[in-house]
């Protein structure tokens, strides 16, 4: 070992004292660092806690949990660092830097000149091969499926970014470096040639540079959480000026006794853990700290995670929610498993009601014309209080003021979700978002399965000719949200084209204009019939565009998008115009809603798709009915799954089985009075762990949280109607919709279907199958059609079994329908009656609809089928029937040419 890595050693303090000044040091530092984040958010911590000792609570909280993340993390960071130097070379090579710093100062600046020019010259030239790279990988790796390849290309391109940087940094250095010889010898100047001088300008390049990609990138920094980045980096910043506080603590308890030394460390973290347990421990502070911060959130989640005793990802602590953390299948994320006595998901007790029959439709008024058309006008992102019908003062929608003048405007009108993905379902079924059956679409948003009425059916039932007009890629046809309709054309999608790297929430270009086009087209194909016409309108949607010949009301995010607004109700007005040329405007109902609404910055939220407030939800709902009342404004609470029971009971149809809507046909006759204490749901559920619930009446919106954060939030919409004060604390305060929330929750968790699959005895089979899927499952019998299935139809499968044990764990059915020369489709599923639910001597029966591909191979496909989960397959066993790979042929069916 060298002399000056033995006196660096020499001299060096005890391990155990470094230790304890770093952890000392991350302590303050975090502390520092929660306290400024809090202050940062004091304003919106009072949408939580609006009383000031809340607010100042939610600040210990953020103190005392960022000041142990900040303590552990330090400690953690030291340990390793000194266990490296001891273990590895490192140690030695950070002597051999000291002892070339000492040597630089003994001699002249040139060594100190070209390592100042080499860091010149080096952040620029990784900066611009870095950029060239990217450029290069962005072009040719964007379209590439195969993820090996694009790794690979990807570590290939940064070796060759790095390499490059290398090399062109030493080029560019020599003449830098002689610049700087000529500049050193001013004497004002010479500082150029301190040991320092390189360190300092590779920070200062280092900085700029990131200071230029933050302000070239900065439209869309602003739209992530980078909240808890700037929070850590501030008190990586704050540790610097701490740790001489920490030298000092430390230097103060080494003369105690071992023992009280050893207890130190220990303590400390022990007293942040309970003050932030303390603080924590009030639902207002603590959701005001996870809503607002940087990392309230996340430490609350991870301090959870200690008290989880049963490992379910739920706890007591720290608005964890979880009401028994000794059975791991109750906690607030639990399905609810009706009639066994326990309250599964810790909310509303135990679920024992079945699902309502649909509401029964009124009589329709003679004044309605027999012959009526209908209208769908669906526009995107588009926030009621954003209309001059809902009193907005800009004029962004002259057109469809005068409908809503001559129609009902629904003034309480909810989105049950705050995407397009979830809303989309809701209208065209008539059911809440999670309770549409999809269809698995493998590595794409799922679909609707045939098993759902859409309004297009319901209407081409009762003689309607029936057109969408369509133009987002979410509307592709393989999502079959084309069911009952005789047109649907979504070719205006290649008007709006993705941004690499954005997702969805950001797209570029227009379509309104040509939306109506082909929407006045589809008008002359439908050949004078009486028609359902769904068209979409997407500009509203981010990003907001400039349209030079509509009003401009300014330049601010909000501005454009009320642009956008004006622009779509431009040439939703040249449609209605046609309409009135046609002389079918009076007997034409329309209907109007927005899929979703739009944040402007409220409870610190831009955009749309992860949260229920009113800015992401409240929409509105307007519908002109011909020989109906113009002019009303009721307030009853309404959503977009009345609109298909609406349309349905106006057409002469029946109540359509698993909707949960009501129509409004009574509401806009005057016949009934409207339901004032009606109550509509929502819901939202996003990659994997976050789920929310709310619901909405004439008074109150009641959110509950109820993961990863368990919390309620409860405002009053009538007197709060920007929903700036929570007044969850206050249990008086919508008790009875926070109530009706939590029994609607408990019923919502039981899957379609699932009280009905249960068979109340033995049912008659005359040839069981008689087909063993482990211990725990018997399928007794598989229905299959016994005529022909064309290309592009579903067929029924009927499925009879009977239970043995319960099969926890997720495991679901598969069918694989296998033609003879390698053709195949499938219809895994979920029962409606999870296997986990199932009990010995149970009997439970299902039918599901199986879509053949529109462009399948006609001929036989045997169906084989068995359980499976995430690859694995239970054993099959039958005395008769074919096995192959724990898989067993039930039948077959013929597909059609």
């Amino acid at each position: 070992m060298d002399e000056t890595g033995s006196e660096l050693r020499a001299h060096a303090p005890p391990i155990g004292r470094r230790l304890f000044a770093a952890l000392v040091a991350g302590a303050m530092a975090g502390a520092a660092a929660g306290v400024i984040d809090g202050v940062w958010s004091w304003p919106g911590l009072g949408q939580f806690a609006p009383e000031a000792s809340g607010r100042v609570r939610a600040l210990v909280y953020l103190a005392a949990s960022c000041g142990l993340a900040g303590a552990l993390a330090a400690a953690a960071l030291a340990a390793l660092a000194i266990g490296l130097a001891r273990a590895t070379r490192l140690g030695d090579a950070a002597a051999a830097l000291v002892r070339a710093q000492r040597r630089a100062r003994e001699r002249e600046g040139g060594a100190r000149l070209a390592a100042l020019s080499l860091a010149l010259a080096g952040a620029p030239a990784l900066a611009g091969a870095l950029a060239l790279f990217y450029w290069i990988a962005l072009h040719e790796l964007l379209n590439r499926k195969h993820v090996g390849l694009i790794i690979a290309a990807s570590m290939g391109l940064a070796l060759a970014a790095l390499a490059s940087a290398a090399v062109a940094a030493f080029v560019l250095a020599r003449p830098i470096e002689l610049g700087l010889a000529r500049l050193a010898r001013r004497p004002r100047l010479a500082a150029l040639a301190s040991p320092r001088a390189p360190v300092g300008a590779a920070l200062v390049l280092i900085a700029a540079a990131a200071a230029a990609a933050i302000a070239a990138s900065w439209s869309t920094l602003a739209l992530l959480a980078l909240r808890p980045l700037w929070v850590a980096l501030l008190a990586a910043a704050l540790f610097a000026p701490a740790l001489a506080s920490g030298r000092r603590a430390a230097g103060q308890i080494s003369g105690l006794r071992p023992a009280v030394r050893r207890a130190a460390p220990v303590a400390m973290v022990a007293l942040l853990a309970a003050i932030a347990l303390w603080a924590g421990d009030a639902e207002a502070p603590l959701e005001a700290a996870v809503a607002r911060s940087g990392w309230g959130g996340p430490l609350a989640r991870g301090l959870r995670r200690l008290g989880d005793l049963d490992r379910d990802g739920f706890s007591r602590f720290l608005g964890g929610g979880d009401c028994d953390d000794g059975d791991h299948a109750v906690h607030p994320g639990a399905v609810e498993v009706p009639d066994d006595g326990v309250d599964n998901n810790c909310v509303g007790g135990d679920a024992t009601t079945r699902p309502a029959p649909p509401a029964a439709f009124a009589p329709v008024p003679a004044s309605v014309p027999a012959d009526f058309n209908v209208v769908l006008l669906t526009i995107d992102t588009l926030r009621a209080d954003h209309m001059g019908a809902y009193g907005y003062a800009r004029p962004t929608t002259p057109r469809l003021d005068r409908v809503a003048a001559e129609g009902a405007v629904f003034v309480n009108a909810w989105a049950h979700a705050p995407s397009t993905r979830y809303s989309m379902p809701a209208i065209l079924t008539g059911r809440y978002p999670l309770r549409v059956i999809y269809a698995d679409i493998p590595n794409q948003w799922p679909g609707l399965s045939d098993d759902n009425t859409t309004i297009a059916e319901v209407l081409k039932a009762r003689g309607f000719a029936t057109g969408a007009v369509l133009n987002y890629w979410y509307f592709d046809e393989r999502r079959r949200m084309n069911q009952g309709f005789d047109r649907y054309d979504n070719q205006n999608q290649r008007l709006h084209r993705s941004i690499p790297g954005k997702g969805p929430a950001e797209t570029r270009g227009s379509s309104s204009r040509e939306q109506t086009d082909k929407a006045v087209a589809l008008l002359d194909q439908l050949g004078g019939r009486r028609f359902f016409l769904w068209v979409h309108y997407y500009d509203p949607h981010f990003e907001y565009e400039r349209h030079p010949d509509v009003p401009s009301f300014g330049s601010r995010p909000v501005d454009l998008y009320d642009g956008e607004i004006r622009y779509a109700d431009k040439h939703i007005g040249r449609l209605l115009d046609e309409l009135t040329r046609r002389g079918l405007d009076r007997r034409t109902v329309i209907v109007v809603t927005g899929d979703h609404g739009e944040g402007f910055g409220e409870h610190g939220i831009d955009l749309h798709g992860y949260h229920l407030y009113g800015a992401q939800t409240r929409v509105p709902l307007i519908v002109r009915v011909p020989g109906l009342r113009a002019g009303i404004r009721p307030t009853m609470p309404v959503g977009h799954i009345d609109i298909l029971p609406t349309l349905a009971n106006l057409a002469g149809a029946a109540p359509v089985p698993g909707t949960s809507g009501r129509s409004l046909v009574d509401v806009l006759a005057g016949s009934s009075p409207p339901d004032l204490n009606r109550v509509v749901f929502q819901e939202l559920s996003y990659e994997g762990n976050h789920e929310m619930r709310a619901a909405a009446s004439r008074q109150c919106h009641v959110i509950y949280n109820i993961s990863p954060q368990s919390s309620w939030e409860v405002y009053r919409i009538d007197g709060d109607p920007g929903e700036t004060r929570d007044l969850s604390g206050e249990r008086g305060q919508c008790a009875d919709v926070r109530q009706a929330l939590a029994a609607w929750y408990d019923q919502s968790e039981v899957p379609a279907g699932a009280a009905e699959a249960l068979l109340p005895g033995r049912p008659a089979i005359a040839h069981p199958l008689d087909v063993q899927l482990g211990d725990e499952v018997r399928l007794l019998a598989v229905e299959l059609p016994d005529r022909p299935v064309a290309p592009g139809q579903s067929f029924p499968v009927t499925y009879t079994f009977e239970a043995r044990a319960p099969l926890p764990g997720g495991w679901k059915v598969f069918a694989h329908f296998e033609s003879g020369r390698g053709a195949r489709f499938q219809g895994d599923h979920e029962p409606p009656r999870p296997l986990a639910w199932w009990r010995a001597g149970q009997f439970i029966r299902y039918t599901r609809q199986v879509a053949v591909p529109p462009g399948a191979r006609p001929g036989r496909y045997e169906m084989w089928t068995g359980l499976f989960l995430h690859g694995r397959r239970r054993p099959a066993a039958s005395r008769r029937l074919t096995i192959s790979g724990d898989r067993v042929d039930v039948g077959a069916i013929e597909v059609q040419r």
